[in-house]
């Protein structure tokens, strides 16, 4: 088994910063750290660098990246009945899928993503296309009331879920969720079964929730409760679970929420791309909820890019809270990772520490913009790009070199999407 020592000038190890060490890898597992590593390790040095976990994205839709800019500057509902449902149903197949997912992936691989939280349809694609790329997925099963191409109801996509988690039950890389749509589009007896299959089998339920501030107002008037008492009742609270959004909670929703130590993706580029407002972060935070980062799909972010994510989440809640302590470099590099994998019930990541695997990613600190250094945590949320993301690792395999990913073809997935985007612009 190989066992290679990995130097930068920082490691962030043990949720803190470490200088001039080397990071330790047995394997596919990390070791510990050494200033000195015993000649048995394989040297590998990263110049002006610092290497910190991989990045979990909590939220998106990976194959959304073919309808990037297809309908930007409108509404959720506009956007999403009008322009996105449309496109899915004419082209949505086992070939678009697994396109679409092919350069999410080279995406990810470039701006330091090792793990993501995806949320679709034609899920045995998508895990193909995550699994060949050599990073790690949990990849969740749409969930919805009525019929579509890929099933006629509630217990049709729950039958779905069940065969891709026989499929991939103890898989290294790909984890499957069950992913009930949201509260508008699933109702609060599909939701039950789907709170019950992913308690026998101790999966995650994945869903949106308050994401646009008409949801509760139409849920009290078609069921008579809102959707986060709904999710209470049908005991989505009481079972490993992650909310996309929660852009609306009131202060009772967050207490609620916090005692029952839930888990949140904040998607903040989305949120205000399409104006749906700003998510009480700090407020969920304190009461107690887990919150996490994700990107939602790059039809609606424009990216996948979770560094630049990060950098939206701490800026811009000091800006709404008029405090500039609000969330700090280091509690938004915490909610990209370690949050994210607690989230995802995935324990063996999102932290660099002894007996974790090996998920990290290699950032240079080399160009204009990222010299010098003070704070190298600081320097990843304020002043990093994706760009600098050299190199990457998942269970200690490298996946990128010198920016040059090793495990696909980037340049054959970049001419498929773009001869994807021509076949949509003719209809």
């Amino acid at each position: 088994m190989t066992r290679t020592a990995f130097y930068a000038d920082y490691v962030w190890y043990n949720n803190k910063i470490h200088t001039n060490t080397h990071l330790l890898v047995d394997g596919d597992t990390i070791a510990g750290i050494a200033e000195h590593p015993s000649d048995d390790f394989k040297i590998e040095k990263f110049a002006n660098s610092a290497i910190f976990p991989g990045l979990v994205n909590t939220h998106t839709h990976l194959p959304m990246g073919l309808f990037r800019g297809m309908a930007d500057d409108l509404p959720l509902v506009e956007w999403l009945q009008k322009h996105i449902w449309p496109a899915e149903g004419k082209w949505l197949s086992p070939e678009f899928i697994q396109a679409a997912t092919d350069l999410a992936a080279v995406e990810m691989i470039k701006s330091g993503t090792t793990l993501s939280n995806d949320m679709y349809f034609l899920s045995d694609f998508i895990a193909e296309s995550i699994r060949k790329s050599g990073l790690k997925g949990v990849v969740g099963v749409g969930v919805l009331d009525f019929p579509t191409k890929f099933g006629n109801n509630a217990d049709d996509y729950i039958t779905n879920a069940s065969k891709l988690y026989e499929k991939y039950k103890g898989d290294e890389l790909i984890s499957v969720s069950l992913c009930p749509h949201a509260p508008y589009t699933v109702n609060p007896e599909n939701y039950t079964k789907c709170v019950e299959f992913c308690a026998k089998h101790g999966l995650v339920l994945h869903t949106h929730l308050m994401e646009a501030d008409h949801e509760s107002a139409d849920s009290v008037a078609k069921y008579g409760k809102t959707t986060v008492q709904i999710m209470n009742e049908v005991g989505a609270f009481d079972i490993k679970s992650i909310f996309a959004h929660c852009v609306q909670l009131n202060d009772e929703e967050i207490a609620l929420m916090g005692e029952k130590k839930v888990s949140v993706a904040h998607c903040i580029q989305s949120n205000m791309k399409l104006a749906n407002g700003f998510a009480p972060v700090k407020k969920m935070m304190d009461a107690g909820i887990n919150v996490t980062i994700g990107t939602d799909g790059a039809a609606s972010n424009n990216d996948l890019d979770m560094i630049d994510e990060t950098r939206s989440v701490a800026l811009v809640h000091k800006g709404v809270l008029k405090d500039a302590t609000a969330l700090s470099a280091d509690t938004v590099l915490h909610m990209a990772t370690s949050c994210g994998a607690k989230a995802l019930a995935i324990d063996n990541t999102g932290e660099l520490k002894k007996g974790n695997k090996a998920d990290f990613i290699a950032v240079s600190f080399d160009s204009p913009k990222t010299t010098p250094v003070f704070n190298p945590v600081s320097h990843l949320v304020y002043s990093a790009s994706a760009s600098d993301v050299t190199a990457m690792y998942v269970n200690g395999k490298c996946l990128m070199k010198d920016r040059v990913i090793l495990t696909v073809d980037e340049e054959k997935i970049k001419y498929n999407a773009r001869a994807w985007a021509e076949k949509i612009k003719k209809g």
